[in-house]
């Protein structure tokens, strides 16, 4: 796993390192963010797995399955990350990444309200309602909460009253601003600054399947990235994560490159540390 200094949050940095003094104040009075409310803090710079997304920048983890929780930049689309998606990777779902909450405010919401989301994919609402409604009540002694109640003063934390709608609402507004879809649900959402030149994107999007070879489908890949739209490029990347075609070492040097060349060196970095290895800028065409 990585270690270093903590990687920049940008305007959500204040919320970020105040989370992480409250879970460091129960921890000398012998409570627990993590035990009491099943979140805990990055205080260095988070590991990355392979099913991290190259444009999510983790802040937190369940402590449990390799469970954490990020930023979505959209490939940079994103800038203020105070107001950027929160996304759940689970590295051992199905489903692998999915949108809990909003932004960072409405997470902690969520991690008040009831957690379930931010552990398991639910498609909609009503998914999460046939289970929600087979779960026994679960009581909360009074150790937990105290915890939660200094929670929700602390960051003025508001109940969500309606879990299933919010899933929903979540689920909808991702969909109305997708461009392209992708494997996993988060899709490619519309660059504002290529909207007007795209053409259709169902047109141009490359199937992704295993086996993989990169010498019988190299070529096709590169001139995706030579002709493709922004969006059809990104949406390969997720998808080919989702597959795991980047444990092919020629296809993710290829792609960094490729990130690199579309301004998106973060992404390429990001993407060369869920491997656990630097990749040079080799094979860019």
């Amino acid at each position: 796993m990585n270690s270093g200094s903590n990687p920049a949050y940008g305007s959500a940095t204040p919320l970020i390192e105040a989370l992480i003094e409250f879970e460091q104040e129960l921890e000398a009075n012998r409570h627990s963010l993590g035990f009491d409310l099943g979140l805990i803090m990055e205080h260095s710079r988070a590991p990355r797995y392979m099913a991290t997304p190259p444009d999510v920048i983790p802040f937190a983890h369940a402590g449990v399955d390799g469970i954490h929780y990020g930023f979505l930049t959209d490939f940079g689309l994103e800038k203020d990350l105070s107001q950027a998606p929160i996304v759940c990777i689970s590295p051992v779902d199905w489903t692998g990444v999915w949108v809990v909450a909003r932004h960072l405010q409405d997470f902690l919401s969520v991690v008040y309200t009831e957690n379930s989301p931010l552990k398991r994919y639910y498609a909609s609402g009503q998914d999460y309602t046939g289970h929600a409604g087979h779960r026994p009540p679960q009581a909360i002694d009074e150790r937990t909460a105290l915890v939660r109640e200094c929670f929700r003063e602390r960051f003025g934390v508001q109940p969500i009253q309606d879990m299933a709608a919010y899933i929903d609402s979540l689920r909808t507004k991702r969909k109305q601003n997708e461009a392209a879809p992708t494997l996993n649900g988060l899709g490619i959402p519309t660059f504002p600054s290529v909207a007007k030149q795209r053409s259709s994107n169902k047109s141009t999007l490359l199937s992704v399947a295993e086996p993989f070879h990169w010498d019988k489908q190299g070529e096709t890949v590169r001139d995706l990235f030579r002709n493709g739209s922004r969006e059809a490029r990104l949406a390969f990347i997720r998808d080919a994560q989702t597959r795991h075609l980047f444990t092919h070492s020629a296809l993710r040097v290829f792609v960094a490159g490729q990130l690199r060349s579309m301004g998106l060196s973060e992404a390429a970095t990001h993407l060369e540390e869920s491997y656990y290895t630097v990749i040079p800028d080799t094979m860019e065409s």
